[in-house]
């Protein structure tokens, strides 16, 4: 395994919430996120709400990995366990009016931030 693979990974996602999607959304992300925590690779999570006014919540959810090599199970296992209770995320996000973007990330230690 590449010493990439073996690099703690963490992904962060941000939806835009529609405050009367909001309760719904947030028992998938609960879901999601029991589903996560019981999968091999998992280190910790965190999720941080803003409202943003009458409009919208910001919800920031943060998935701290082992490495890259989990990613692919744990993707799987939270595509079965939709399965197995008949959801379909994309679907239920757009009916929601839920908007959403992803990023992965990887620790980085300050030395290393001073050198670039």
């Amino acid at each position: 395994m590449s010493r990439l693979q073996q690099a703690p990974v963490v992904r962060v996602n941000r939806f835009s919430v529609p405050p009367e999607a909001r309760d719904e959304f947030m028992k998938l992300i609960q879901r999601t996120h029991e589903v996560i925590r019981a999968q091999p690779g998992f280190l910790d999570d965190m999720i941080l709400e803003q409202n943003a006014g009458t409009e919208t919540f910001n919800l920031i959810t943060i998935l701290q990995l082992e490495g890259e090599h989990v990613l692919q199970p744990i993707i799987a296992a939270v595509a079965r366990s939709d399965e197995a209770a008949g959801i379909d995320r994309q679907a239920l996000s757009r009916s929601l009016g839920v908007e959403s973007s992803v990023g992965f990330y990887s620790p980085v230690v300050l030395p290393q931030l001073l050198a670039a």
